[in-house]
């Protein structure tokens, strides 16, 4: 097939994620010639449609340089339908002929040879798979308007949202490091429109320093660093967005998500036989699977964040180990060490939610299991204050050097931190889960949970000793109960069916329903506190923003429980009904920011027959306001 191109059609800026073609200048020519059916052979082709009568004999040597050796100043061969250096360099090639002096059109036509065109080279044609798309464009995904209390929705924006509101809780991007690279390519994030398409900057080639034939590059050019930070600007965007407002619920899984994972397989796809990818591309998969994980698709989340681990070893992305010779306060936190340790937990930490969800239970851990030796990450600082118009609050000072074998409650530990170390216990719980006899009745001895048990006890209670921003601990919370989920609920099958009398005088049945017992109401309690902070009859809501995408999930397993609880012992019905509605308050303010709540509440209207109308119906909980639910300021 024979695809015709003219030289007026440039780059192809995204708008609300669509590709489009755009003219370099606002008048075209009215009549062109180019060349169809036969790769050589001219056809003039007017407003009135073509003239095949018309053609010119072409050899198979072009009059003049193609416009890739052109622009570059280089000796050209003019081979057609390639010239022997563009298919060196694996770049396009093309040719433009000069205006036929005698026209009569008198506008100057030009003759373009147009090769054939097949899938490969369309996919495949330089080290840049976005040949043609610059930073400019792919920032301009991130929709531009008054939005969201006055604020000027723009990238700018989308970069403090992101580290006011997700980065306290997933820290995998170091706020410092990043405003630092990003600093570098503002000029080109500013840029209006694309660097002309004949330069060595469309393509991340320098044309002026030829490589030697099979050589590959050891590093990003800068105009593939300023793609990498464009989209992982656009990934902190998606994971910023309310699904629900007063102004209606927004699709989640929309056109911008879906380019910016095509970009992102192009732009990793690019690093074959090419420079290696930067760790901007591991940061924005984590962030995509994030975003997956957090809007129901836990299937899409485990394959993205599969796709990010495997970068991730290709750049040597892991924890450090605890050494004893070094000392506390040695290493810069700004080190790409301490990024790409950060990095790394917060991969380990979203895979443990994705393995909760009963669609990917059953699929082999990416990531390995970490050992008493492995270091947690640093906590990184908020974002700088020069950056953000606002200001973030700071992060109290927290230890160094710590690795998962410390006790919660001897040392001062980080958000993240804690988050880390809370991870590396419900990994534990997930890996006796699926260890363990599947068979229906099947369940393992109370005994292979003790030591487990008993860490996840002590540090539930140290953590709601000293917590006081329930917000920021959710996350935590969250993988404490639903690590006593994973190894207890399988116990509710056999007690439902067991009397009370006979569930007391069972050491193993008893323990399980004393470790979800706790779970439940632990989980209840912290619901309480959490909801009344958004209610609408508060003078000022909080923004449902910073909830933690993982907190919600936990809620369900606490339904199911209590729904069991309730056939179990009719005499606690009333009690366990008020624990329910308050679970459901959770979830309904849960899917105001993430999709995945809205998922769990269907599932358990069809799991359990309950109606979510009835639990919300004196709910002081709503949508919050679109204008003002991302309002740093308040």
């Amino acid at each position: 097939m024979i695809q015709m191109r003219h030289i007026t059609t440039v780059h192809p800026p995204l708008i609300s994620g669509k590709m489009t073609m755009s003219p370099l200048s606002p008048e075209r020519s009215p009549k062109r010639q180019c060349f169809k059916g036969d790769p050589f052979a001219a056809v003039e082709i007017s407003d009135n449609g073509p003239h095949p009568g018309k053609q010119m004999p072409v050899d198979g040597q072009a009059a003049r340089a193609c416009e890739k050796c052109r622009a570059s100043k280089r000796k050209c061969d003019k081979k057609l339908p390639f010239c022997d250096r563009c298919k060196r360099l694996n770049a396009k090639c093309h040719y433009v002929q000069d205006p036929i002096a005698n026209n009569p059109n008198g506008h100057g036509a030009q003759f373009v040879l147009l090769q054939t065109h097949t899938l490969s080279n369309d996919l495949f044609r330089g080290s840049d798979p976005l040949e043609g798309i610059s930073a400019s464009q792919i920032l301009s995904l991130i929709p531009s308007g008054t939005m969201y209390g006055g604020q000027q929705m723009d990238w700018r924006c989308a970069i403090r949202l992101f580290f006011y509101y997700v980065h306290p809780w997933f820290a995998v991007v170091h706020p410092t490091l990043f405003h630092q690279k990003l600093a570098n390519f503002l000029p080109v994030m500013d840029s209006p429109s694309p660097p002309d398409s004949n330069s060595s900057m469309s393509n991340g080639h320098d044309d002026h320093k030829e490589s030697p034939d099979n050589a590959t590059p050891t590093q990003r050019t800068p105009e593939l660093l300023s793609k990498d930070i464009a989209l992982l600007i656009v990934a902190m965007y998606l994971t910023t967005r309310l699904r629900l407002t007063d102004a209606g619920e927004q699709l989640m899984f929309d056109e911008t998500y879906r380019t910016v994972k095509r970009m992102l397989a192009l732009l990793i796809m690019g690093c074959a036989g090419g420079p290696p990818p930067g760790i901007e591309l591991v940061q924005c998969a984590v962030l995509v699977a994030l975003y997956e994980y957090g809007h129901g698709d836990p299937s899409s989340a485990y394959r993205t964040l599969g796709q990010a681990a495997a970068t991730a070893r290709i750049l040597d992305i892991k924890p450090g180990q605890l050494n004893p010779d070094v000392n506390a306060d040695d290493g810069m936190l700004t080190s790409p060490e301490e990024q790409g340790g950060c990095l790394w937990w917060g991969m380990f930490i979203l895979e443990q939610f994705v393995h909760q969800n009963e669609k990917t239970r059953h699929l082999p851990f990416i990531l390995e299991t970490p050992s008493r030796d492995t270091l947690l990450p640093d906590t990184p600082p908020m974002t700088p204050a020069s950056s953000t118009d606002s200001g973030s609050p700071p992060l109290p000072p927290v230890s160094r050097h710590l690795s998962t074998g410390i006790q919660v409650g001897t040392e001062k530990l980080g958000s993240f931190q804690l988050s880390a170390k809370v991870s590396s216990l419900f990994h534990r719980a997930l890996v006796l889960d699926q260890e363990r006899d599947q068979r229906p009745g099947k369940v393992p001895r109370i005994s292979s949970y003790h030591e487990l048990d008993s860490e996840i006890r002590r540090v539930t209670q140290a953590l709601l000793q000293q917590s006081l921003d329930w917000d920021l601990m959710l996350d935590c919370f969250a993988m404490l109960g639903s690590a006593l989920f994973v190894m207890y609920m399988p116990y509710l099958t056999i007690m439902e069916h067991t009397s009370s009398a006979e569930i007391y005088a069972s050491e193993e049945l008893s323990t399980a329903l004393a470790a979800l017992r706790f779970a439940c109401q632990m989980s209840t309690d912290i619901s309480c506190k959490v909801n009344k902070g958004y209610e609408s009859s508060r003078p000022v809501p909080r923004s449902p923003a910073a909830l933690a995408a993982p907190a919600g999930a936990t809620c369900y397993f606490v339904i199911l429980a209590y729904v069991s609880l309730c056939r179990m012992f009719p005499d606690e019905y009333n009690i366990f009904q008020g624990a329910i509605t308050e679970k459901f308050e959770s979830l309904y303010l849960f899917s105001f920011r993430w999709g995945i709540a809205e998922q769990m509440i269907s599932q358990i209207e069809q799991k359990t027959g309950l109606n979510r109308n009835h639990y919300l119906k004196d709910t002081l909980l709503a949508p919050p306001s679109r204008d003002t639910s991302y309002d740093i300021g308040r």
